[in-house]
C-alpha cells in the first residue's frame, strides 16, 4: 500500500492564478463600465477580492490537506472533501485505459493529472508532482496486467 498527496508547488500555482484573475477582474470592471456606474464598479470588485480570497487562502489549502490517493494490491483510493468527505475506489481489473495530463512546466508548477477510465466513470488524481503521477501510472498498469 502506497499513498500520494497533492504536490505542494500546484497549491501555490493555483493561488498565482488566482491573483492574476481578480487582478485581470479589478482591471476590467474599472476600464469597461462606465463611470456613471460607479457602485456596480465597486461591488464587482470587492467580490472578486472576497470570492478570490476565500479560494485561494481558506478553500483550496484545505482542499490540499484533505486530498489522498492510496494505491493498495488490488485498487486505488481516493479521499478528498473541505466540507463533504468523498471516498472512491476503483478495482485494477475494471480500469480501462489511462491517461495522464500534464502542463507545460509541470515539473515546477505541480498541474499533473492520471485519469483511470473504466465502463460507466473515470477516476481522476489530480495535482500530482509528474515523479508520482509516473509511477501511478506504472504500478497501475503493472498491477492491472499482471491481474489479467
Amino acid at each position: 500500500m502506497k499513498e500520494y498527496y497533492p504536490d505542494k508547488h500546484c497549491l501555490f500555482t493555483l493561488i498565482l492564478l488566482i491573483l492574476l484573475a481578480v487582478s485581470l477582474i479589478y482591471l476590467a470592471a474599472g476600464i469597461f463600465i462606465p463611470e456613471k456606474f460607479e457602485l456596480a464598479v465597486t461591488i464587482i470588485r470587492t467580490a472578486a477580492i472576497v470570492i478570490g480570497s476565500v479560494i485561494g487562502f481558506i478553500y483550496f489549502p484545505l482542499f490540499f490537506r484533505t486530498v489522498k490517493y492510496t494505491l493498495t494490491e488490488t485498487e486505488i483510493i481516493r479521499t478528498s472533501g473541505v466540507f463533504i468527505k468523498i471516498f472512491q475506489s476503483v478495482q485494477y481489473s475494471s480500469i480501462q485505459y489511462t491517461t495522464i495530463i500534464s502542463s507545460p512546466f509541470s515539473k515546477i508548477s505541480g498541474l499533473n493529472f492520471v485519469v483511470f477510465f473504466m465502463f460507466g466513470g473515470q477516476l481522476r488524481l489530480l495535482f500530482l508532482a509528474r515523479d508520482d503521477a509516473e509511477e501511478i501510472m506504472k504500478l497501475a498498469t503493472h498491477i492491472s496486467r499482471k491481474g489479467a
